[in-house]
Formats: C-alpha cells, sequence, structure tokens
C-alpha cells in the first residue's frame, strides 16, 4: 500500500509540476508583452511578500506533520483527532492575524517600493493576491497536512493542480483579452475559494471519523515555536534576492531575476513533490529500528540526488537557448546572460545535496536543536548580499545565496550523519561530490554549446538527444562510484516487477 501511495504521489506530482513548469514560462511571458517588465516585476514581489506573511503560520503545519506520523502508523484515530484539533485551534487564530498583517502591508507597500504604477492598484493587487491564503488558513490548511501524512500528496497534488489550471487559463484569457492586471488577480482569489471547497468535499467523504471537537493536544505540536524560527530563517533565505533587489536595484531587475529564476524554481518544486511523496515512508519507517531506516534513507539520498543533480544539469545546459527564444520579442530590457544560468544551478545543486539531511532532521523533530544553525544561514546571506549587491548587482545576491548555502548545506548533512543516524559521513559526502564534479564535466563539454536552436521545435530536440547523453554520463559514472546503493535500487525495481506480475 505504502508503495502503491508512493507511486500515485510521484506520478501525479509530476504531471503537476510539468503543468506549472508550461504555465510558469507563459504566464509571465504574456504579462511583460501585454503590462510590461515593470508589472511583471511588482507580481513577482507582492508574491515574496506574502511568502513572508505566511509566517503567521508559526511552525504549526511541519510541527502537526512531524506529530501526525506515529499515531497513523499506529492506526490511532483518537489521538489523530486531538492533533487535527489542535492545528485547527491554531489555524483559525493564524487565519485573522494574517489578514490583519496583509491589510498593513497593502496599505504601506506602495509607498515602500519604487515605482511609477498606480498607487491604490498596487494596494489592491496586493490584497487580493493574499486574500486566498486566509482561506487556506481557516479551512484546509489541517487537512492537507493530515493528507501528506498519510502519503496520499497525490490528493492535495490533484486538487491543487485542478485550481492551478483554471488560475492560469484563466490569466492568460483575461490578459489577452485586454483586462487590466487586478481583474487577473480578483480571478485568482476567486478559485482559491473553489479550491476550499474542493478539500471540503473530499474530507467529508472519505473522512468522515474526524472530530475537531475533541480535546487539542497542544503538547504534541509543543514543537511549532522552534518550527517558526526555521521556517523565519527560511523564508528571509528564500527570497532576501528579490526584496533586496526590489529596493535597490529596481523592479526591472527583479523581473530578469524572476524570469530566470522561475525555471529553476519550478523545477525544484518537482523535486519538492517527489520528495513530499515520498516523506511519508521516511517517517512512519523513522520509528522501526535504526539498521532498516539507514538501508532506506541512504537508497533515497542516492536516489533524489543523482536524479536532481541530471535534471538541473539538462537544465543548465539548454537556459541559455531557451531564454533567446523566450525574451526575443521583451524589448525593454536585456534578459540574455551567460553567468546567470550557471549561479542559479550552483544554488539548486546545493539544495538538492541537502534534501535527504533536512528530511531527516525534521522526521527526527530535531527543529529546537537545529535552529541557531538556521538563523547563521540566513543571517550570511542577508549579509553577504547587502554587501555585494552595490558592487556586482544581481549577481551579488546570487553570491550571498550560495555562500550561505554552502555553510548550511554541509552542516546539514554532518548534523544529519553524526547526531541523528550516528554513523560516518563519508557515504553522504561520496554521493554529492561524485555527482557535483559530474555536474561539471557537463557544464564543460555542452554549456552555450546549443548555437542552432532557433525554435521551440529544435530545442525540445537538442533536449531530448543532450538529456540522453548526459543521462548515460551521470548513469555510468554512478554505476562505477555507487555501485552498492545502485545495486540495491536494481533489486527494487526487480522486486516491483515481479509483484506487478504476481499480482
Amino acid at each position: 500500500m505504502n508503495a502503491k501511495k508512493g507511486i500515485y504521489n510521484i506520478v501525479f506530482g509530476i504531471l503537476g509540476q510539468a503543468l506549472t513548469v508550461v504555465f510558469a514560462i507563459i504566464v509571465p511571458k504574456v504579462i511583460i508583452e501585454y503590462y510590461g517588465s515593470e508589472v511583471n516585476g511588482l507580481l513577482s514581489s507582492i508574491s515574496q511578500i506574502l511568502v513572508y506573511l505566511g509566517l503567521f503560520e508559526a511552525g504549526v503545519g511541519t510541527a502537526s506533520l512531524q506529530a501526525l506520523y506515529q499515531p497513523i502508523a499506529e492506526g490511532g484515530k483518537k489521538d489523530i483527532n486531538s492533533i487535527l484539533s489542535a492545528t485547527n485551534k491554531y489555524y483559525k487564530r493564524t487565519s485573522k492575524l494574517y489578514f490583519a498583517a496583509l491589510v498593513v502591508f497593502s496599505v504601506i507597500y506602495p509607498f515602500v517600493v519604487k515605482n511609477s504604477l498606480n498607487t491604490f492598484l498596487v494596494m489592491a493587487l496586493i490584497f487580493f493576491g493574499g486574500l486566498g491564503n486566509v482561506v487556506n488558513f481557516m479551512y484546509q490548511g489541517k487537512y492537507k497536512i493530515l493528507l501528506q501524512a498519510e502519503g496520499k500528496s497525490y490528493i492535495v497534488t490533484n486538487i491543487t493542480t485542478i485550481v492551478n489550471v483554471l488560475i492560469n487559463v484563466g490569466k492568460i484569457i483575461l490578459i489577452i483579452a485586454g483586462f487590466q492586471v487586478l481583474a487577473v488577480q480578483v480571478v485568482f482569489f476567486a478559485f482559491n475559494v473553489l479550491q476550499m471547497a474542493l478539500f471540503e468535499i473530499y474530507i467529508h467523504k472519505n473522512y468522515g471519523w474526524i472530530d475537531l471537537s475533541v480535546e487539542p493536544n497542544e503538547a504534541a505540536i509543543s514543537q511549532k515555536n522552534s518550527v517558526l524560527i526555521h521556517q523565519i530563517s527560511t523564508l528571509v533565505f528564500s527570497n532576501t534576492d528579490v526584496l533586496v533587489l526590489s529596493v535597490f536595484s529596481g523592479l526591472k531587475v527583479v523581473s530578469v531575476y524572476t524570469v530566470y529564476n522561475y525555471i529553476y524554481s519550478t523545477v525544484l518544486n518537482l523535486f519538492n513533490t517527489v520528495n513530499n511523496g515520498l516523506v511519508f515512508y521516511l517517517g512512519q519507517n523513522y520509528h522501526k529500528g535504526k539498521e532498516h531506516f539507514i538501508h532506506i534513507y541512504r537508497v533515497f539520498e542516492l536516489d533524489i540526488t543523482v536524479f536532481g543533480y541530471y535534471v538541473f544539469t539538462v537544465i543548465g545546459v539548454l537556459t541559455l537557448p531557451f531564454m533567446n527564444l523566450y525574451t526575443k520579442n521583451m524589448t525593454d530590457y536585456n534578459y540574455i546572460d551567460k553567468l546567470l544560468p550557471v549561479l542559479f544551478l550552483t544554488i539548486q545543486l546545493l539544495s538538492i545535496a541537502r534534501f535527504a539531511s533536512n528530511n531527516l532532521i525534521n522526521i527526527a523533530g530535531h527543529f529546537k536543536k537545529t535552529q541557531s544553525r538556521s538563523i547563521a544561514e540566513s543571517a550570511i546571506n542577508l549579509i553577504v548580499s547587502f554587501l555585494a549587491v552595490y558592487k556586482f548587482g544581481i549577481y551579488g545576491v546570487l553570491i550571498g545565496t550560495i555562500v550561505a548555502m554552502v555553510y548550511r548545506t554541509n552542516d546539514m548533512i554532518i548534523y544529519a550523519n553524526h547526531r541523528i543516524l550516528q554513523t560516518s559521513v563519508i557515504s553522504s559526502y561520496r554521493i554529492m561530490i561524485v555527482n557535483i564534479l559530474t555536474a561539471v564535466l557537463c557544464m564543460l563539454l555542452f554549456y552555450d554549446k546549443i548555437h542552432w536552436a532557433g525554435s521551440y521545435m529544435l530545442l525540445v530536440g537538442a533536449g531530448i538527444v543532450y538529456g540522453i547523453i548526459i543521462l548515460g554520463i551521470f548513469l555510468v559514472v554512478n554505476l562505477i562510484c555507487n555501485w552498492n546503493l545502485m545495486k540495491i535500487n536494481f533489486s527494487m525495481v526487480k522486486q516491483l516487477i515481479k509483484r506487478k506480475i504476481a499480482g
């Protein structure tokens, strides 16, 4: 059953992210061509502000997820209800705080960031952009967490994908039809209300035993404050670039940053989907014996690293020819820069390298023990970004991110192995270093070599050819350097095929 859930989570997750990638490419292009780079930069900047407002969630989601793994594995509905009751209580409080903060930011923001747009329009864009999150916290947040803990992320993904398709198609139609940007944002809110209704219908039909009126088990989510500190650090870290560029470089530079970042962050979301589809299995097996868990953990670590490095290396090779085609009609600013894909690729490789260790820290509940390290990462990013942006502009904020990630990625890998698994760090570093060197080799061989792809069709063909070649290189290198773990992979696939044939 767990294997089936995992497969569903990955398949539907990849499908959902594939559609997200398509819309992440189309929608910004349409916005820039019809509204201009300043509006695109403004909408991107607003999105980052709304992410910061999400801090009012106060760590409840992650703490609840970690608390639910054990009772779900043991089938304890009473304990599940008491945790959900506590989660519901905090989320209702969150929705009220979020709404108040949304109003305040809507009023203040237009006077902080330099722009030539109407002040009241900017206020309305922020308000309607964030109103959907008020609905999310009030009604559906607790149900999403339950479904993720049960290994049913594919349900969350499917509902979210349906709504996102409707939102993006609606946006494109309205923009091309000549509607104002405010109408686009109102449509975004309307479909968020539809998403709430879909979650309510599913939960009512399949989880009739849920009772949110029971005594809330607030002790089960007592680590929410420590989780909040991690979330604050993560959000500061993740969104420093756009905010620093908004203040010091202007919205057109933000637009350049976001167009490149759309490519890499959207693909990273694919891996978050795959990760979220499998992490429930790690969480439920964490309490079933150390040796058994380490065995599962090492295979997961290898698979997510190899797959992630492979895909991002292909994306890195294809970024420049894609940008040449994508920005052909964007004449109000220069979007082509040969160094930006290399910097964005470096950030994503460091992100993938810590997926496994970050999962382990969360599953083990080591939120409080690692919060100072998370704060240090954000501090490094902020300091380096502020110092470097004056001299290097957009490069400076990316360098700040890289410096901070080098510190924290190594810290997480060492902590997960030494403090939680109590094993040597050699296996983790071998996986990371082997695949980093493989990615570097492929970039040296293939980067900035595709000058002949003058159409999207030719670019797709180039992607297939280079994708096959780069896949072969990654497989050969890992078969040589990580043979034992690769052998386990082959064995697991073989067993899965046998079960399918037998079943």
